[in-house]
Parts: C-alpha cells; sequence; structure tokens
C-alpha cells in the first residue's frame, strides 16, 4: 500500500514539473541577460540614411524656445442619431436626403425597384446608378435613372432621379413638363425609405460610394480655416443658408449676389453654441462676414470674417457649427 502511494507521489510530481517546464512564462529571464558591446557602424559602409518623416518647415530653428505651430488636423462631423429622410427642392432639381451611408441606401434602393411597376434593368455600384426598364410615354422610349451619392454631412446620402427619353439622334435627354416622372418617383422612394429599416445591411460591392464627402473643414498654410464645398454656386449658397438657421445663428443681412452672409450676436442675446463660444473667451461678441465664393464649376469655398482681432479667434468654432450643420 506505501508502494502505490509512493508511486502516485512520484507521478504528481513528475506531472507538476513537466507542467511548470511546458508553460514556462520566463517570468525569470532578466536574471540571465548579460551586458553586450554597443552597436559601431563603419564610417564608409553602405548603410541607408535614417529617414525623418517628421521633419521641421523650412525655416524653423531646431531650438525646443523656437516653436512653431501644428496645423490642426482634418475634422470630422457625425450625421444625425435621428435616421431623418427629406425631401430637397432647389429650382428644378429635387432629391431625397437621408442620413445612412451610400452603401447602406444601395440595398434598399434596389429593392425599391425592384418592387415596383418600373422594374431594374441595369445597375453600376461603383457609379451609384441605377436604372428602371424602358417605360413608353406617348409613342417614346423612357427611362428613369437613380444616382446615389454620398451627401454632404458625414454618413449620408443624397438620392437623385432623371426621366429621360430616347431622341432621334440616339441621345438620352431630360424630359421637361408635366410628363416627368421624377417627382412622382421621388415620393415613392421616399415612402419606402421611410418605411425601411436603414440599418438593415450594407452592400460591400457599393463602398466605394462612401467615399466622396461634399463638404469638408481645411485649413490654409497661414492657419485660416474654410469649408470646401463639392457644389455648384446655387446649391452651396442654399446648404449654408439652411445650415444657419439650423444652427440657430440669425442672419442680419445677406446679398446672395455678392455671397455673403451678415451676423452679429451677444453674449447677452445669444444662448446654445454662440453664446458658449463667446463666453470662453470673455469676448462681448461681434459682427462676422459669412462668405460664399465660386471656384470653380462644381466647387465653392466657405470663409468667414470676423470685424475686430477679438473674433478671428472664433472664426473656426463658426465654421465648424455651419459644417455640422449643413445638409
Amino acid at each position: 500500500m506505501n508502494s502505490i502511494r509512493t508511486l502516485i507521489s512520484l507521478i504528481l510530481v513528475f506531472n507538476i514539473y513537466g507542467c511548470s517546464l511546458m508553460f514556462d512564462d520566463g517570468i525569470d529571464d532578466y536574471l540571465k541577460e548579460s551586458e553586450s558591446k554597443s552597436l559601431e557602424v563603419p564610417v564608409n559602409s553602405n548603410v541607408r540614411p535614417i529617414v525623418d518623416f517628421y521633419p521641421l518647415p523650412q525655416g524653423a530653428s531646431s531650438d525646443v524656445e523656437d516653436l512653431y505651430e501644428v496645423p490642426l488636423p482634418q475634422q470630422v462631423f457625425s450625421s444625425g442619431t435621428t435616421n431623418e429622410v427629406r425631401l430637397h427642392k432647389l429650382g428644378e432639381i429635387r432629391w431625397i436626403y437621408v442620413e445612412t451611408l451610400p452603401s447602406s441606401a444601395w440595398p434598399i434602393m434596389k429593392d425599391f425597384w425592384s418592387g415596383n411597376k418600373y422594374g431594374l434593368s441595369e445597375e453600376d455600384p461603383n457609379t451609384g446608378i441605377i436604372e428602371s426598364k424602358l417605360v413608353e410615354l406617348n409613342g417614346l422610349q423612357t427611362k428613369l435613372v437613380m444616382k446615389i451619392e454620398h451627401g454632404i454631412r458625414q454618413a449620408s446620402s443624397e438620392i437623385f432621379i432623371s426621366h429621360v427619353s430616347l431622341n432621334d439622334s440616339d441621345e438620352w435627354i431630360r424630359i421637361a413638363g408635366e410628363e416627368n416622372l421624377e417627382e412622382k418617383i421621388l415620393l415613392s422612394a421616399l415612402d419606402f425609405l421611410s418605411e425601411s429599416s436603414s440599418s438593415g445591411g450594407t452592400s460591400l460591392v457599393a463602398l466605394n460610394l462612401n467615399v466622396g464627402q461634399k463638404a469638408i473643414l481645411k485649413q490654409n498654410e497661414d492657419f485660416s480655416s474654410f469649408i470646401e464645398l463639392n457644389l455648384e454656386y446655387a446649391r452651396a449658397w442654399a446648404a449654408v443658408d439652411r445650415a444657419l438657421k439650423e444652427a440657430l445663428i440669425t442672419v442680419i443681412d445677406l446679398d446672395r449676389e455678392a455671397g455673403v452672409f451678415f451676423v452679429d450676436f451677444s453674449n447677452e442675446e445669444e444662448k446654445g453654441f454662440i453664446r458658449n463660444m463667446f463666453t470662453r473667451s470673455k469676448s462681448s461678441g461681434g459682427s462676422f462676414r459669412i462668405s460664399v465664393e465660386k471656384v470653380g464649376n462644381d466647387k465653392c469655398i466657405v470663409t468667414v470674417g470676423g470685424d475686430s482681432e477679438d473674433s478671428k479667434l472664433f472664426e473656426r468654432d463658426l465654421l465648424s457649427e455651419i459644417n455640422q450643420s449643413l445638409s
């Protein structure tokens, strides 16, 4: 009996020792370390030079006292959290704004076309274009073309529809007048989006549509800030006007032809973001000139100018608030 117990004890000791060797965590490895010689690089060797990935700006000193200002990183703004869907109109142009990424709106819109009487003929997730089947209208061959783009806000989409017909030159041109079905189809798509879940999924083939935000807050080399809008002037002006109203910033005067809004506020009158902005600096407010300038056929920039030296401290904050309210 004693021999059996002795054998069992030996087996247990062997197993414990074996497990300790198997699961060695190296906690005592530092005791085995020894000092080694310093690395010496030959002077006339072909060693690759050290690359400075963060060089000092030209003319700046390497002294700690001679510091230089680093430009602020690009700011990113999120869309709202209400999953809002609404119809926008500007002149003859109409579009749907929806607070979801284009890659999420893409499968929903494919289901929309597959389930209505017009049907789905062609789709291209790289360009965001969906075409209906041919629709005969008063002897003409017509079709409906939907375009899904990234919206002005981060994580938002804009959906456009064009009703076009084939002319004698085999060119697709937009139909004008009462026979145009764009508003009717947009309203149907608006209802379909409202009833569908925007969190239903994401199309992997349409992920590239998520690139191309139309509003970006940037900074010049002189550290002045501006908003770059990839929109034509009419839409850029309307978007800034709507953003000012959404941000509860009162416009005291404006000149659309000159592209300027004039705003004025003070601690006593303003609330929310604007009041907090001036309270932080003990400023009494001031007047601002918000300019929308056309710099290309489909690009505009928005800048802010103040009437005092003190107000320049808040130009970027004001631009940030405008950019966050753009839609």
